[in-house]
């Protein structure tokens, strides 16, 4: 089943889990600083609920936007209708996780699948697979929207997991330099594929 504008359906999801997302983050603000009246609120048992709580918010949107991001794999490197029933059945293992180990293990296994998948992704990218077929024509956006996918998990994967790890900071910049080059060569793909040639 080939859906029609099945890129522009795609965009406005991963628009619209964006827009969530910054007002879940508007919310959990504004509730901080609500409860940050009292100077001491972070060393109580109120400040581990706010956590949970901002957590538990967050994570279906995170969810829903890793499986999009998912979605976005170039055209012919997997059909239409693999790609949905694989986010299909990613969806399905993690909420079997989450359910039987937690938010962050459910969390977790799907941001390590969708490394391994804009991974690959990347890898064909860099050696000019004739397979690939983007929305964007020319290296230098196939290569911007590349890293951009996997930088993004990549800050995400960072975030959930590394914060107590001594390649904490190592990983997020990698991640951010795969997004800024990401936004680079998305934007200005004609003076990239000239430097390029």
């Amino acid at each position: 089943m080939k859906l029609k504008n099945y890129d522009y359906y795609l965009i406005i999801l991963t628009a619209l889990i964006l827009f969530a997302i910054g007002l879940v983050c508007v919310y959990g603000i504004a509730y901080y600083n609500y409860l940050a009246v009292s100077p001491q609120w972070t060393s109580t048992i109120q400040y581990s609920r706010y956590i949970n709580d901002m957590n538990s918010y967050l994570y279906p949107f995170l969810v829903l936007l890793l499986l999009t991001l998912g979605l976005c794999i170039p055209k012919r490197l997997l059909e239409q209708d693999f790609l949905i029933k694989f986010a299909a059945l990613a969806l399905g293992a993690t909420l079997i996780l989450t359910f039987l180990s937690g938010i962050g293990n459910g969390l977790v296994f799907l941001l390590a699948v969708m490394i391994v998948v804009q991974g690959f992704v990347l890898i064909r990218t860099i050696k000019k697979n004739e397979a690939l077929r983007f929305e964007k024509e020319g290296y230098a956006g196939r290569l911007g929207s590349s890293l951009l996918h996997l930088g993004l998990v990549i800050l995400i994967f960072n975030f959930m997991t590394m914060q107590g790890s001594s390649f904490h900071l190592l990983i997020f910049w990698a991640g951010m330099i795969m997004i800024t080059a990401g936004n680079i060569f998305s934007f200005y793909p004609e003076r990239i594929n000239a430097l390029l040639h």
